[in-house]
């Protein structure tokens, strides 16, 4: 979080800080499963590449928004910074796949896969040389990915195909926060998630032209979906930066596991999925393993948070 982002936030009565950004992360937290939500329903018959396409120039048009509510105008040239430049790309990389492997797999069960990105940051910082952690943290790190095992249930034949792209969109988001860190302050972080927009567009956009006979005109419902989900990834992305800037993230971060239950409640009412006892396992144990990394992290200012893809 930038000294520039925390000019964004207002001076506000009633709760204190540290309350209402958890409540905000809480927010974030079912915007982002909403809209995974309704992409899945667009998914299933839309191809993915036309949803990052269609879904796009809404969510430009909402990220210019951000920018010109917070006043950011004169920092937009900061978009083309090479660092915002390679988050932006792994964003869009991870678009892809993100949305492939929810197509395929159960909401919940993909929700808990995802879950392990804070546990990749944490080993791949390590590997870096950018952050030394004990016996204590690689046990937890090593518990974290047993339950993502249990959750995507390797068999003899291999790992299922949709459960290994969930682990490759969790292991690029780790990457990409990696480089977000490392993003000056100077750029806001609405115009760093401009970027990611327009980047996510352009390479759905560019996939679509190389494929034109695989694009399918959206039924009216599978349109608002589409529109509907350009707006909550918008408000994902806005509340949980607003968390974050709000809350101490050791107090705030925890929060984030709230996207799971919700998966839980919308993969039952929607498509009736019951996770098993040993996704249900799976999930605590990378929750829990999450919890404990949280715990024994100080908390560190960054351009922004992480957040779920666009």
């Amino acid at each position: 979080m930038s000294a520039t982002d925390l000019d964004l936030v207002p001076r506000q009565q009633g709760l204190d800080a540290t309350t209402r950004g958890v409540l905000a992360m809480v927010l974030g937290m079912g915007f982002q499963v909403a809209n995974d939500t309704v992409i899945k329903l667009a998914s299933a018959r839309v191809p993915i590449h036309e949803i990052m396409a269609l879904r796009g120039p809404l969510s430009i048009v909402l990220a210019l928004f951000a920018v010109v509510a917070f006043g950011q105008r004169k920092r937009l040239g900061l978009v083309t910074h090479p660092l915002v430049v390679l988050r932006s790309a792994l964003e869009a990389v991870c678009c892809l796949i993100y949305i492939t492997a929810l197509s395929g797999l159960g909401l919940a069960e993909f929700t808990s896969i995802i879950q392990a990105t804070p546990l990749l940051i944490t080993g791949l910082a390590v590997l870096l040389g950018w952050q030394s952690v004990g016996w204590r943290r690689w046990t937890a790190i090593g518990v974290g990915f047993v339950g993502v095992l249990l959750v995507a249930k390797p068999s003899a034949s291999g790992v299922n195909f949709y459960a290994a792209l969930a682990l490759l969109a969790a292991f690029i988001m780790a990457v990409r926060d990696l480089v977000t860190r490392r993003i000056p302050d100077q750029a806001p972080s609405m115009v760093v998630t401009l970027g990611a927009t327009l980047t996510v567009t352009a390479l759905g956009a560019g996939l679509g032209a190389t494929h034109p006979a695989a694009w399918v005109m959206p039924t009216a419902l599978e349109a608002g979906y589409i529109a509907f989900a350009a707006i909550l990834v918008v408000a994902c992305n806005m509340t949980i930066v607003l968390a974050f800037r709000l809350g101490d993230m050791s107090v705030v971060g925890p929060f984030r596991y709230s996207v799971i239950l919700g998966s839980l409640i919308l993969g039952y009412a929607v498509w009736g999925d019951r996770p098993d006892s040993l996704a249900l396992v799976g999930a605590a144990l990378i929750v829990a393993s999450g919890l404990y990394a949280l715990k024994r992290d100080r908390p560190r200012k960054t351009a922004t948070p992480d957040v779920a893809p666009l």
